[in-house]
Parts: C-alpha cells; structure tokens; sequence
C-alpha cells in the first residue's frame, strides 16, 4: 500500500512511524490516514526486527488534533457511527497490543483522538514547550472520548485527574501532564533526540524505566469511588445545564465501565457514543466550533507590516484595568495614561490581583508575573505617547469626553498610530468627527470581564482603512481573543441585542412578577445569568446609560423601563461594584448573594403571576426581533457569526446552537404569531420586523434565507 499521509523506517532495530498528513496544516484521524494506519501497524506487528517503535509527527506545532470533526458532523446514524468507532478501536487495540515497546513523542498539540492514540502506546514522551498541550475536548462538541479514552485514561492516572480532563475538556501542559502521570519524561525541543537516544536505551536494558504513579488506591474501594462520582456529579450540576448532555452521559459511563475489561468497556463507550453524536445539542456544538474557525479566517493577513507593538490604554475603571491587565499577559510595553500618578499603586493592586488566578492554578510563577507586571508603566500627561503603536480609550461613556481625548491625542501620537475606543454603544462614525486621521480610529469593543470573555467586536467607520482593521485583528488574536466585525450602529451588535432583553425583563417585573423568579426561568432557558444578576455585574449605571442612548437611536421600541429609571435615578444602586443592586452582593468569596428586598418593595406594589413561557417569549424573542434588523441592515453579514457572537458575548446557550438557530427550531411562524399577540397587548415594541416577514413569505429560515439580506 502507497502511504501519503505516514512516513515509516526501521533503523538499528528502532522503528520510527511519523504522521504527517500533506493536504492539512495539521494531522487528524480522516478515512484515508486511518485505512493507512491500520494497514502499517497490521503488517509491522509480528516483525521481529523492531525492538522498539517510535510514534511521532513531521508537522512542527501538531501531533494529532483529533478525529476530523466534519466526518462526525456528518453523520446521523448510530449504527454507522458505531461502526465507524469499532474500525478505529480495532486499529488502536492492535497498537496497544504490539510485542514490542512502543514510545509516543509529542511536540506541538495532541487532542481528543491524538491522546487517545497515544495512551495505547506503553511510553510518552512531551516536549516542555508552549506549543505542546494535551487535551480531551469533546465534551465542548457535544460527545466525549469514543477511541477508548474513558477506559484507558483513568487507569493511567487514576480517576480524578481523568474526569477533571474528560468533563471539563482542558488543556493541560507537558509539565501538568508529567505531575499527572499522563507522559512519562519531558524535556525541551532541543533536547529531544538526545532523551530519546537514552530512554530507548533504558527499555532495552530494563533500567530507569518511569515509575507509574499510583493514584487508584482510595479508587479501589466502592465506596471512596461512588464518592468521587456523586461530587462531579454535584459540580456538574452547579456549573452545567441539564441539557448540555455528554459530560453527565459521559460520567455515567465512566462509572457503569470502570470494573469492566478492555473490551466490554470500549464496547459500552461505542454505545452511548454513538447515542450522543446523533443529538441534536452535539450537531450544534459542532457547527459552532466550525463557525468559529470560520471567524479567524475573517482579516487573517500574516503579511502585515509593522504589527502592533506598543499599546496605551485611557481609562483605569473595570474596563480599562481589565484591558491594562491583557496587554501586560500577551503584548510589550503597556503605557497607562492616568489622570494622577497617585492611581498607580490601586490600579498594580488590581491588575495583581486578575493574575493571581494563575498562580493559585500553577500556571504562572510569582516571577512570571512580576515579568508581566514590569512591563506596565504610568505617566499624567501624554509622555512617551511618540512611540505608541495603539491607544485604546476606556473612559465613560460620554461623547464630548471622548472627542476631547481624541484631538489630543493626534498631537502627540505617530502619523501612523492606530486611536481605539472601547464604547460600548456609541456611534464610531460619530466619535470621529473632529478626527484628522479617521482612517485610522475604530472601535474595539470588549466585554466585562475582559480577563473571561473571549469576544471582541471590531466596529470601523466608514473611513476606516483596512489596513487598521487587519492590524487591530492580528493584535486581538495575539490577546486570545476573538475578534468579529460588526457594521457600525448604536450599541453595535450584542448591546444592541441583549439591552432590550435587560429592559424587558424590567417590564415582566413591572407587570408583576417578581426578581428572583424571573432570573431563575432564564437560568432554566439555558443563560448563565439571570438578567438582573447580569444588570448588576455589567454595571447598573452602565446597562442604563446604554439603554438611554439606544432609546435616543431607535425610538419608542427602546423606551426605558421605569424600574430601570427609578433603580438608577431614584436608588442610585450600582450593583456588584457598590456590592447593592437588584441583589446584595456581601462577599464575593463565600457567594453571599442575596435579593436586595428594598428594591422588590420598592418597585412591586402587587403580585401577579407570570408563566414560564411568557418569561422566555417576551425575553428571547424581543432579542431574536432585534437581531433580525441587525441582519436587515447588515450590521453583521453572516447569521452564523451573530449567533457566535451572542454565544460568545452574553452566554446563549451553546447547545442550543445560537440565538437564531433557536428562532429555526421553534418556527418563523410561532415567533410572529407571538409577537403579534404581544404587540397587541403590550405595545409596538414587539413589532416584527419586516425580515421576519420576508422569511415567512419566501418559506425560509434565518439559516436559508440570507439571500433575503445580503442583496
């Protein structure tokens, strides 16, 4: 058989298999590298040349990413799938099975069906490099480790370590996975052969082999072990909704398997595999991680000259730190413009203390830290602004302060340095007014926490270059985080959205319902935050001051709500910050949250109840409506990427595919039927908008009809 995608040689009794699959930038488990897999390991297993077998990669940042997700994606049938998984197994049971020792060498990233692969091999060596990282991801696709892994990996590192690895999907290091027991030795790229030359010697010789820790003596005893399985059930319960179905399928797996042999585990495995892959949840966490990789593909110019170097940042609130604290963990010199130089030791305070979850976790060392922290530095006026890069502006959300900053600015910046606002909803065709340079201001909105939220919206002008696009994009994605386009408008896209659904919220409680009940029902829906818990944390002055200028944009369809007014003007209540809003906020530690009963009092003058359902309709599809004109007026082009951005900027439910995925599933029809019924009895706001229309005229879905749109 020709191989395309494996490369092979024998050499002084040492086998070396390397992986390198031409089409890719990366090697995954497709049909085609499987069927030469099989076909080499079958025909090497009763040579009696090879003493030891080498399994590496030629690729310098991969080893193995995983399955090829589009082949799962595909398919809808169990017994295929299931077949599909006993090909695969028979392959890697003939691996772990080989007569002679077999060493797995991984440099660069090794994921889902990678690790799989390499735990049928008896040693694994890592490299000690940011590029190494290991992983069982599935669960964040909807499905779990289907190659064995929740068989095999507990009984290599015991069951702790395996379902904090398996639940969770996380990406651990070579350093983690040595502490472990996951990899047997790492060393630095450089060393590498040299380790290798002297571990194989060692197998042959039978001297200095690892010594396998043992993490199964309490795992041994029934009780202690239904233990470890009642608790990550109460902490999945905590942190998961009921129906994000494979970490719960997976663990009661793991739990049915965990005394059964090899083959009647990987059986069971196959099996509730199969049942999960076909979900309707798993097939929408697919397309979003699909969708994503679609997003980075958006301004990915890696011939950029002169990329972002030097950054600035105006503003030192919760905003403003949070950015400080980004720049100073991915980029250079960070340049922090205060108004007096006696801010410095609070603002060193709060920075710290965002790292100091790296180190609680061991991912950072004081030092490194200090490294981080050295690279910030402060000054009252303008003083070496000549040499920044970027400037972001984090200030609050006034115009006229903002446009103040910017003139000043362009006197001291480089002709070709790059002014960006972090606003939250005002225009950027209107903050560049007085701007002589307009193709090089755009807005570059991120979301609180800075240091969690992966999403950023990246919102030109109609005068903003594309070279600024591309650089600004580049910088973000060198930050982690996920940078989107958004056309520029009042509130941009996800406020623009997610504001009405606070606002309508406060109208539920107006008509009677009461704060707790209303949270609890959008928990129930999917949405990590209740909307009044989220209206504290965002900030009440902020949610308000983004309500009052969407209204001032769009009209009676954004009025206030009176409670937010009176909460605001009335209560002057803050929220997490002044630690007093809808709830009161005593200790952040201890989660010592309570409802602020002034506040229910005070806005609550008689109780009515308000269903479920009517909870869920008025709030969603108010946003589903709102997003349907985003859509109409090309503030986004892709539906796709507006669900991503929902998902990623207020935390929709990932399984249910997105906010307009949802709209598809429950029917054009039903949304326009109950926003009718609501626009009737409550008012215009709940108009449908004339995208709404033109989808159920033309039969389409939000999903089918972007032809609609994007004339």
């Amino acid at each position: 058989m020709k191989y395309e995608n494996i490369q092979f040689n024998i050499n002084n009794n040492i086998a070396i298999l390397s992986f390198d699959v031409k089409k890719d930038k990366v090697n995954t488990l497709f049909q085609n590298l499987l069927e030469e897999l099989n076909h080499l390991i079958n025909s090497i297993k009763n040579n009696s040349e090879i003493k030891v077998l080498l399994i590496k990669s030629n690729k310098d940042n991969n080893f193995i990413a995983g399955a090829n997700i589009n082949e799962i994606r595909k398919m809808y049938d169990k017994n295929e799938i299931a077949n599909k998984l006993k090909y695969v197994n028979n392959i890697f049971n003939t691996l772990q099975n080989l007569p002679y020792k077999t060493i797995c060498i991984i440099n660069g990233s090794c994921m889902g069906g990678g690790l799989e692969l390499a735990l049928c091999c008896d040693y694994r060596i890592g490299t000690n490099e940011i590029k190494t990282k290991l992983a069982l991801p599935e669960v964040k696709l909807g499905i779990f480790p289907g190659f064995g892994g929740t068989y095999r990996l507990p009984k290599l590192i015991g069951l702790i370590n395996s379902l904090d690895l398996i639940l969770t999907g996380k990406t651990i290091n070579s350093k983690k996975a040595f502490k472990i027991g996951l990899i047997d030795k790492y060393c630095f790229e450089g060393d590498l052969e040299d380790i290798i030359d002297i571990f194989i010697k060692d197998i042959l010789e039978k001297k200095n082999l690892p010594k396998r820790k043992n993490f199964n003596i309490i795992e041994k005893f029934v009780l202690t072990r239904n233990i470890i399985f009642k608790q990550a059930r109460k902490k999945l319960k905590s942190k998961l909704h009921k129906e994000f179905k494979a970490p719960y399928e997976v663990l009661n797996l793991i739990q049915k398997s965990y005394n059964d042999n090899i083959n009647d585990a990987i059986k069971k495995e196959s099996i509730a595999f199969s049942k999960i892959a076909i979900t309707k949840q798993s097939k929408n966490l697919i397309d979003l991680f699909l969708i994503s990789q679609d997003i980075q593909k958006d301004f990915s110019n890696n011939k950029i000259k002169n990329i972002v170097k030097s950054t600035s940042i105006i503003g030192n609130g919760i905003m403003g730190k949070g950015i400080i604290w980004l720049f100073s963990k991915y980029l250079n010199d960070v340049r922090v413009k205060i108004r007096d130089i006696k801010q410095t030791k609070k603002i060193l305070f709060s920075i710290e203390k965002l790292y100091s979850f790296f180190i609680k976790t061991k991912k950072m060392s004081k030092n490194d830290v200090e490294f981080k922290l050295n690279k910030i530095s402060y000054t009252d006026k303008f003083d070496g602004f000549n040499t920044i890069d970027l400037v972001v502006e984090a200030i609050v959300e006034d115009e006229e302060q903002k446009t103040n900053i910017y003139t000043k600015l362009e006197n001291v910046l480089k002709k070709d340095s790059i002014i960006s606002t972090n606003t939250s909803s005002i225009s950027i065709n209107v903050l560049n007014k007085d701007l002589k340079y307009k193709d090089r201001f755009i807005g570059i909105h991120f979301f609180n926490p800075v240091n969690k939220m992966p999403l950023v919206e990246v919102i030109p002008s109609k005068y903003t270059s594309k070279k600024t696009i591309e650089k600004s994009f580049e910088l973000l994605r060198r930050c982690n985080k996920i940078p989107i386009l958004v056309e520029d408008c009042a509130g941009f896209l996800v406020n623009r959205i997610l504001l009405p659904y606070i606002n309508e919220s406060a109208y539920i409680l107006e008509d009677g319902s009461d704060i707790k009940s209303i949270d609890k029902v959008i928990k129930e829906f999917g949405i990590p935050m209740g909307p009044f818990m989220l209206a504290d944390t965002v900030g009440i002055d902020v949610g308000f001051k983004v309500c009052t200028i969407l209204y001032e944009a769009y009209g009676s369809r954004m009025q206030v709500s009176n409670i937010l007014k009176i909460v605001h003007d009335d209560l002057k209540l803050l929220g997490v910050k002044s630690k007093k809003g809808f709830y009161i906020h005593k200790n952040k530690k201890t989660n010592n949250i309570k409802l602020n009963l002034d506040v229910q009092n005070r806005l609550q003058n008689s109780y009515k109840y308000i269903n479920k359902d009517e909870i869920v309709n008025r709030t969603i599809f108010i946003m589903i409506n709102e997003a349907s004109r985003c859509l109409e007026e090309g503030i986004i082009k892709k539906v796709s990427h507006l669900d991503f951005a929902m998902i990623a900027g207020i935390g929709f439910p990932a399984f249910r595919g997105g906010l307009l995925k949802y709209a598809d599933e429950i029917g054009i029809d039903f949304i326009i039927d109950t926003l009718e019924k609501y626009q009737n009895r409550i008012g215009d706001r709940f108009t449908p908008s004339n995208l709404l229309y033109k989808l159920r005229e033309n039969n389409k879905t939000f999903y089918t009809g972007e032809d609609l749109w994007n004339l």
